[in-house]
């Protein structure tokens, strides 16, 4: 009998497709040839193509997201998604695979359409009585943006592109002129652009996976940076950046960040892998924002979390894997 067939979709429409690719050779890495065949389904905006492991090309319909491993196509039983940014992580994909009846190992097509907005989330949150920073959203410049945000937010504050990961794009504006200028960079990256007011303290992150059925928080990780904050360039260059694993904080600030993180996954309808970010400012939590398709590289927190948690990233990917296929099975 041949085994399921299995999708790991990589690339994605954004700057962050690089990252995407090396996030999906880890999880190719970590799937279990014993019980699983999988395969690349790369997606751009010119093509989507199929690809094994070794990144020899595989026959591929889009139409019916099928593709031929013998004599005929046949369906993929499942999909894990490792595209950061758009069609991956805002609901695009999901809905595609729903239509289709595919199974996959992230949120729901609104879960992963709110998360994606980094300011519809902080909302959300707040909502729900969250504690999150004081922002607003900007729908555009015009003469008067700036004034909006020294009087709203204030400086410091960060600038960010609302739809954008990685840090790409994101800004520490200090004073009026670095405003001008984070403003001009995130709205080069995004039309639509959240400014938050400054949280200083110690930044905290953490791990969220559903596996088993059980929905778990990983170890919490502290995250520090010689850099104004941990940018693109501290996450992915930066050799003095430090990921402290398990954080060395207070037992009862581990607890609050663990349950928090627990709380906001259910209370968003995540599933999969998430990583939702915080700062403890000394007195409270302050929750920043969650990511529904964290990195997943080698250089990523999210696979070092899973080390030190004692699950590892094949038993993760495994245990994903066989979550889609159990709930295709009962539906």
């Amino acid at each position: 009998m041949n085994r399921p067939l299995i999708a790991i979709l990589r690339g994605g429409y954004t700057g962050e497709s690089v990252i995407s690719m090396q996030s999906a050779r880890t999880m190719m890495e970590a799937v279990d040839l014993q019980r699983y065949e999988a395969l690349y389904v790369s997606v751009s905006k010119g093509k989507w193509t199929c690809e094994r492991a070794d990144e020899s090309p595989v026959r591929f319909d889009r139409g019916q997201f099928t593709a031929e491993r013998g004599h005929e196509q046949e369906r993929f039983a499942a999909a894990l998604i490792a595209i950061h940014g758009s069609p991956g992580e805002d609901g695009r994909m999901q809905g595609y695979l729903d239509m289709l009846g595919v199974p996959y190992a992230t949120g729901g097509v609104r879960t992963m359409a709110i998360a994606m907005s980094k300011f519809s989330t902080t909302g959300l949150l707040r909502q729900m009585g969250f504690p999150v920073a004081p922002s607003i959203v900007l729908r555009g410049r015009d003469p008067h943006t700036s004034e909006r945000v020294l009087a709203e937010v204030g400086l410091p504050c960060f600038v960010k592109p609302d739809g954008s990961g990685s840090s790409l794009g994101i800004s520490r504006a200090n004073t009026p002129e670095e405003l001008e200028a984070a403003l001009e960079l995130a709205f080069a990256e995004d039309d639509t652009v959240m400014c938050e007011a400054l949280v200083t303290g110690r930044e905290l992150t953490c791990g969220v996976i559903r596996l088993h059925g059980q929905v778990q928080a990983m170890p919490v990780c502290e995250i520090r940076t010689s850099r104004p904050f941990f940018d693109y360039e501290a996450k992915y260059h930066s050799a003095d950046t430090q990921e402290l694993i398990p954080a060395p904080i207070p037992d009862d600030v581990t607890k609050t960040v663990q349950e928090r993180s627990v709380a906001i996954y259910k209370a968003l309808g995540c599933d999969g892998m998430v990583r939702i970010d915080h700062f403890w400012t000394g007195k409270e939590v302050i929750t920043i924002e969650a990511n529904t398709t964290p990195g997943f590289s080698g250089a990523s927190i999210f696979p070092k979390m899973l080390a030190v948690a004692g699950i590892g990233v094949r038993a993760a990917i495994n245990g994903l894997i066989e979550g889609c296929l159990q709930r295709a099975a009962a539906k």
